[in-house]
């Protein structure tokens, strides 16, 4: 009841609603979840405090994986110990594979599977394609990285060892691909990624989501005892009027929207239309997060992760960093052997990578590309890493002129040495994506800069 309550509370503001394919990957983390501890650790004045652990347990099954082939195409399909999966090769095949790692999708029970968005390209252009279902749901990329590894034997099985094996991952399967490249490193020829979930930072993302906003309304959002009826509550009686709608923002609310723009990238093309997309929908998943709080929410955190805000708003960096209340993880959920998904990423990776992303995502912020690139350039690995931004609102939001080119690119990086053009994401990114984006959007640059 007090999802279907929230539910109808964020459809009744403004915000646009969600493609259908999108709006599956809503919640963060569920699973089979041991019991677990959490212990608190001083934040500024306060306490930090763990999110709960509600233990969920799901009977997974795999849907019937049959698919029909394109033409000029044969279809494979079956199950693993992996979960589902299917493998498309054209009757041309030029010996290369190409692994698709999909986004989240909250935690049915189903195990489905997901073509790559290349599908047609790369048929035409003689590559075979394989996609795992994952032996599981929720936010799972330790089981995408296994899952999609073992999918190499049952392709070598069907074809004989391919010639090049590459990775493509889209959200979640960001993560799952950017911890691919650390944990087998000689796997894969090279990886691409669409709006990357890259590393565990897209959990402590939505922390900060919440604490922000439960600082500018005066809310405590985030108590070690929250509960999925009191949460929604306190979004829908408190929060939501504290802050406003975005074309009607409250003093508060803007402080809120200045504090999130800077959280995710600073002042940037779209980021206002991608904010409307959404606004109440990351609140959603902050909802489902509580209601079905699994290793991903335990495993979030927003210590040390350091706030700001313009003049003018009433408030300053220093006091929002001194007063916001802190999560603690639990360590439990952050236990290297158990949890290699919920570990900082190295960074040491041995194969080129090349990312796109938007510059108007608010559901996998640009931001977590900004870290990406300090973490492998703080690894040695910096030369590895090309990085695209696309000037446009969405999540996963690019063209096939955007797609087509980063792989044809990719793959002339990997097999002749061509290091394909990229640029520089970890400054002002007012200006980012010029080169990158196919075609430019009709209202280009957009937005710049929170109201």
């Amino acid at each position: 009841m007090a999802l279907a309550a929230l539910a109808a509370f964020a459809c009744g503001g403004e915000a646009t609603p969600q493609p259908a394919a999108q709006a599956a990957e809503t919640s963060l983390g569920a699973g089979t979840t041991p019991e677990a501890t959490a212990s608190a650790a001083p934040s500024g004045e306060g306490t930090a405090r763990a999110l709960p652990v509600t233990p969920v347990s799901v009977q997974y099954r795999v849907v019937d994986p049959a698919f029909e082939a394109l033409p000029g195409a044969r279809a494979y399909y079956g199950e693993y110990s992996g979960g589902g999966y299917q493998l498309e090769v054209p009757d041309d095949w030029n010996g290369t594979v190409v692994y698709f790692a999909h986004g989240f999708r909250g935690n049915p029970p189903e195990l489905t599977i997901t073509p790559p968005p290349l599908r047609q390209y790369f048929i035409d252009h003689g590559y075979a394609w394989a996609a795992s279902s994952y032996s599981k749901n929720g936010y799972e990329p330790g089981a995408g990285a296994r899952d999609t590894y073992a999918l190499r034997e049952v392709v070598a099985r069907t074809l004989g060892a391919p010639k090049h094996q590459y990775l493509y991952g889209q959200s979640m399967g960001g993560h799952v691909t950017a911890l691919s490249l650390e944990l087998y490193p000689d796997a894969y020829d090279g990886a691409l990624t669409e709006c990357g979930a890259l590393g565990r930072e897209i959990l402590d993302y939505f922390t900060s989501w919440g604490a922000l906003a439960g600082y500018f309304a005066h809310v405590d959002l985030l108590p070690a005892s929250a509960d999925a009826i009191s949460f929604g509550t306190r979004l829908k009686d408190d929060v939501y009027p504290a802050l406003g709608g975005l074309d009607n923002l409250t003093p508060a609310g803007r402080a809120f929207v200045d504090a999130i723009e800077h959280l995710t990238g600073g002042p940037r093309p779209f980021f206002r239309e991608g904010l409307r997309q959404n606004y109440l929908f990351n609140f959603v998943i902050l909802f489902n997060a509580v209601a079905a709080a699994g290793p991903s929410t335990a495993a979030a955190s927003n210590i040390g992760v350091q706030y700001a805000v313009d003049d003018g708003f009433g408030y300053t960096s220093e006091q929002i960093n001194r007063e916001i209340p802190r999560v603690q993880a639990n360590a439990a959920y952050r236990d290297a052997a158990q949890y290699p998904e919920f570990q900082p990423l190295t960074g040491r990776i041995a194969r080129p990578h090349l990312t796109l992303h938007g510059t108007g995502d608010l559901f996998v912020p640009i931001s977590l590309e900004q870290s990406y690139r300090r973490t492998l350039d703080a690894a040695g690995a910096g030369d590895l890493l090309v990085q695209r931004a696309v000037r446009r609102a969405g999540h996963c939001n690019f063209s096939e002129q955007e797609r087509e080119r980063a792989f044809a690119d990719l793959v002339a990086w990997a097999e002749q040495g061509v290091k394909p053009a990229g640029e520089d994401l970890s400054g002002d990114l007012r200006d980012a994506g010029r080169a990158f984006t196919q075609p430019p959007e009709a209202d280009d640059p957009g937005t710049v800069s929170a109201p």
